[in-house]
């Protein structure tokens, strides 16, 4: 009996192993990928290389330069309804040609982080809107 179970365990992970490890050549894109959210990074977002998605709201945007922007954690910002109760949001530049996110939109954004000797942010070459939730939040 002990044999049958083992037998039937290792078919099993064979199988998965073949069904997932080759994907036939194919190169895994982010826009296939579950989004990040903003506190599943904030602690070491240096540690993610690469293209990856993060999903948040736009919550502020620079006067100074409009392709930057501030992305607050979506679950935080509902928790709270204020857009300014956030402890932490990702600065972020698109690299884009599309319009920019309004305010409040919850965004996937795709990219990776830059980091210079006088500036760090999230290099946003797309992003999807999901929805705006102004109506949701308080000013």
């Amino acid at each position: 009996m002990k044999r049958l179970a083992l037998f039937t365990v290792s078919v099993i992970v064979a199988g998965l192993v073949v069904a997932y490890a080759d994907r036939g050549g194919e190169e895994i894109k982010a826009s296939s990928v579950k989004a990040l959210s903003i506190n599943d990074i904030q602690s070491d977002p240096l540690s993610f290389t690469g293209e990856i998605k993060i999903n948040g709201v736009a919550a502020a945007f620079s006067e100074a330069d409009e392709t930057f922007f501030g992305i607050m954690d979506t679950a935080e910002l509902m928790a709270c309804k204020d857009l300014y109760c956030g402890a932490y949001a990702l600065p972020a530049k698109y690299t884009g040609s599309s319009p920019m996110p309004k305010l409040a939109d919850v965004v996937d954004v795709t990219g990776s982080f830059v980091k210079t000797d006088t500036e760090f942010y999230f290099a946003v070459t797309d992003f999807e809107v999901r929805r705006n939730i102004m109506r949701l939040i308080s000013r």
